[in-house]
């Protein structure tokens, strides 16, 4: 059974229930199938089974109905962030070795299809490039042959639905798999945790390209039958909206700090119908969301790409306390360990240590990466999350903080090693050091500082970050240090950097 089969069910049993409503726009079940036999025709004629299909372009129909087609099709779709520069999108083409683009027009300032287009290639094979629209059918997407390197057959696992791209520890990100399997049973935990049934009003501000729009959004309301509510572009009021007009009871990757900032009375008034959310934060801050805006669903939860989303989840009737300080529980035929965090090796019930994950939805590796892929495992087979917590005694998780040097900007996640090479590359400075400060609205935010920096135009340095990088990963400080507080080991001892920074002991140069 593959992830398009759900679909096909869907439209048997609720062919006229809105499948997507999506800026005042909705498809039934039926339209929705109907767009993606048409995209299969016109995709199909292009694309073989096992080849990369990457996924450029934001929430729209043709996201979702294109993500459906390739699995019909038998091909793997490479879901690519839209807030990318295109030298970031060129790494990621590269890496996954893709046949063919699916792309979009204008869509807040950037024309898409036209950047696209400018993609250099090295050898004399052919990407297709899709540019495409919810206002045409498929057959009349415009197309663009452009030279690509060419592409290798990769990994043969047979159920691939998806290659996730990730921020991970080093300079380049890496291509997740993930499979259908993966997808539907994570899916099918969600729901049942989130007590989702076909009547269920599910709303959700998830961004397609990442793991939690296709699996947490697009799968799970396939997987039940319901509507999914979702939108283009995130706004707190736009959110509200939704769930006021449509009655939305449960609720999907909210930033519910930036609902909290408004009149809490009058979000709490036009949320009334939410019963079950959850969100990532601290007890305090979860309680806020229960107490000021009347969510008495709400939860903390546990996952990343490479557990194709929620590997610990609660339900909405376990206690309050246990949902908003610890993570849920792993979901049926998953398991949870900690270990060493330097050795990897297991450490009895109840101590702190790496959380260390085991089980059908974990992954099977990096795409292309067999070193990247063995260093992630233990020997006995274990992701290591590079995440600190402990298990209680019941079973469920509690994450406690990161191993790993990820800063996580809002819903997003940058690997500092990317932006440090930037900054080595344009300014030629000995040393540079990006680490994660407080941010009261997104959690966290990169700053960078530097060692020997002479006589540099600092306005250039950040205008160089922001044509290679995306907005969240650019530094926004920089300062500059005579050395960086090292380790035996020659780590940077981030903790004592960032309490420099804090104490306003650094120069701050950009």
């Amino acid at each position: 059974m593959i992830l398009a089969d759900l679909l096909w069910h869907n439209v048997v049993h609720f062919a006229d229930k809105p499948a997507i409503r999506l800026d005042g726009r909705e498809l039934t079940y039926r339209q929705l199938a109907h767009n993606v036999e048409e995209n299969m025709q016109t995709i199909g004629r292009h694309v073989r089974p096992g080849d990369r299909v990457g996924l450029w372009l934001q929430n729209s129909f043709a996201w979702v109905s294109s993500f459906l087609a390739l699995n019909a099709l038998g091909a793997v779709s490479v879901p690519i962030n839209t807030r990318l520069t295109i030298a970031e999108l060129q790494i990621i083409l590269r890496d996954a070795q893709v046949s063919a683009l699916i792309t979009g027009g204008r869509y807040r300032g950037r024309n898409y299809s036209e950047e696209a287009a400018t993609i250099p290639g090295a050898e004399a094979d052919v990407m297709i490039i899709f540019q495409a629209s919810d206002d045409c059918p498929a057959s009349e997407w415009p197309t663009i042959s452009n030279d690509r390197p060419k592409a290798c057959a990769g990994p043969d696992i047979d159920d691939l639905l998806c290659v996730q791209y990730t921020s991970g520890t080093t300079a380049t990100p890496k291509g997740v798999m993930l499979t259908n399997h993966a997808y539907m049973q994570t899916a099918a935990y969600v729901a049942r945790c989130q007590r989702l049934t076909p009547s269920s009003r599910f709303v959700s501000a998830a961004p397609f390209f990442h793991c939690s729009g296709t699996m947490h959004a697009i799968t799970v309301c396939l997987t039940v039958g319901c509507t999914l509510n979702s939108l283009s572009i995130w706004d707190p009021e736009r959110f509200l909206d939704e769930v006021e007009r449509h009655r939305c009871d449960v609720s999907h990757m909210v930033y519910y700090r930036d609902v909290l900032t408004l009149n809490v009375a009058h979000a709490r008034a036009r949320l009334a119908t939410m019963r079950v959310s959850h969100s990532v934060g601290t007890p305090d801050y979860l309680l806020r969301i229960h107490d000021e805006l009347g969510i008495d669903g709400i939860s903390n939860i546990y996952g990343m790409t490479e557990t194709a989303g929620q590997f610990t989840m609660w339900f909405p009737d376990d206690p309050l306390e246990q949902r908003i300080s610890g993570n849920g529980r792993p979901q049926p035929g998953n398991r949870l360990r900690v270990g060493d965090p330097e050795t990897g090796a297991p450490r009895e019930p109840g101590a702190l240590g790496e959380i260390q994950m085991k089980g059908p939805t974990v992954t099977p590796g990096y795409f292309n990466r067999p070193a990247a892929t063995e260093t992630a495992f233990t020997a006995d087979g274990w992701l290591r999350s590079g995440d600190f917590g402990r298990i209680a005694a019941d079973g469920h998780l509690v994450y406690v903080s990161r191993l790993k040097e990820i800063i996580r900007v809002g819903g997003e996640n940058l690997a500092p090693a990317e932006v440090e090479q930037a900054l080595l590359d344009i300014c030629g400075v000995q040393l540079a050091c990006v680490l994660g400060v407080p941010d009261a609205r997104l959690d966290e935010v990169p700053v960078a500082v530097v060692v020997g920096a002479n006589i540099v135009d600092w306005g250039m340095v950040v205008r160089e970050l922001r044509r290679r990088l995306a907005d969240f990963k650019v530094p926004k400080a920089i300062y500059v240090a005579q050395d960086l507080p090292m380790t035996a080991t020659n780590r940077v001892q981030r903790a004592i950097l960032k309490e420099r920074i804090m104490q306003n002991e650094l120069q701050r140069v950009a």
